[in-house]
């Protein structure tokens, strides 16, 4: 698929800066987080990126961080570390454990930030791997796009078996760091009223990142319903067969969008033998009425369409603009649906294409 050139924001040179300079001014070995070698090194994390005066930001609990990345629990305990890591413009490494950190350092680098979108990404053929094919390309677009920080999350084994592989057992071994990072967001924003009042936050989860996701919800979280003001499951990659109990679990979400384009080659090669793809064709299977399913066929664009140089019409965009930006989308008045087929209890909503 073409892609359009995009611009890097300018708070992600400015957070690289200013991670850089708290980072180089810690000068007690003891205290001082370890800088990340770059993509995937290690466990290192930035110890919660910058203020806006250049001054390092103090973790959510006050503490350093613990050795193995993690912060102390109110247990005692170390936080789990896992192989998964966070990543916000333009590469700077966090640990699952510190998504708190990674937002504070996008509000320090840009105050007047009002979305952060948290993005898993999917299978990471071609473009040099992740998590460097998606900060060199998606990430910037959608922050672009949607005004946005992004939170990138990066699942190891993504490029495994390329090009014809489906690592699904990477993508679900992955699913524990994913539900750790959301639960640990959610302790974030309960301590952190003033970041919970400034933001909305977006879930969005791509193709096989959604398989993570599924992982991750083997059992209802118990969290606020309020973490994240929207999810968005993608051109999911997971089958559509039995989907329906897993995902009605999703409860930190206020709203669940699953988007369906029956045009969707990519899920076309990835159902070949294992039976249909949720983002791609919802057949005859059991819905939940936990989520909204947001059908763009019509649109006639291919996988990669949640950034608006894979989207056509205005409908689509107006959508996507709304969703990730936290908005309620109108999808009972909105005149770009021309169907609204109403099935176990859930609303498949057909657009336009316009």
């Amino acid at each position: 698929m073409a892609r359009r050139t995009v611009t890097v924001r300018p708070h992600a040179l400015a957070l690289g800066a200013t991670i850089a300079i708290a980072l180089t001014a810690c000068s007690r070995g003891g205290d001082a987080p370890r800088a990340g070698s770059g993509p995937g090194g290690g466990d290192a994390t930035p110890g919660g990126g910058a203020s806006a005066d250049g001054g390092a930001v103090a973790l959510p609990d006050g503490a350093a961080p613990s050795e193995d990345g993690g912060k102390p629990r109110s247990d005692g305990g170390p936080d789990p570390v896992f192989a998964s890591k966070l990543y916000v413009l333009p590469q700077t490494p966090f640990a699952v454990t510190k998504i708190g950190d990674a937002v504070e350092a996008l509000l320090a680098a840009t105050p007047s930030l009002a979305h952060v979108i948290v993005f898993v990404h999917g299978r990471a053929c071609g473009g040099g791997g992740e998590p460097g094919k998606s900060l060199g390309s998606v990430v910037p677009e959608l922050e672009s796009d949607y005004a946005a920080g992004v939170v990138m999350f990066h699942w190891p084994g993504s490029d495994d078996g390329c090009p014809l592989g489906f690592p699904e057992d990477q993508a679900r071994a992955a699913g524990p760091a994913l539900r750790t990072m959301v639960e640990r967001l959610d302790e974030h924003l309960a301590t952190h009223p003033a970041t919970r009042a400034k933001i909305k936050l977006a879930l969005l989860t791509h193709s096989m990142g959604n398989i993570v996701l599924e992982a991750a919800l083997a059992s209802k979280t118990g969290l606020a319903p309020a973490v994240f003001a929207t999810a968005i499951l993608n051109s999911s990659a997971t089958a559509a067969a039995g989907h329906a109990p897993w995902l009605a679990r999703l409860d930190f979400a206020t709203n669940v969008y699953v988007t369906v384009n029956s045009g969707d080659n990519v899920l076309l090669a990835a159902g070949a033998g294992r039976g249909a793809r949720l983002g791609r064709d919802l057949g005859t299977e059991t819905l939940t009425a936990r989520a909204a399913y947001v059908d763009f066929s019509a649109a006639n664009v291919n996988h990669q369409y949640y950034v608006s140089s894979g989207q056509k019409g205005a409908h689509m965009r107006d959508f996507y603009r709304d969703a990730l930006q936290g908005r309620v989308y109108d999808l009972a008045g909105s005149t770009a649906i021309t169907k609204r087929t109403v099935r176990d209890g859930a609303t498949v909503y057909t657009f336009d294409g316009k």
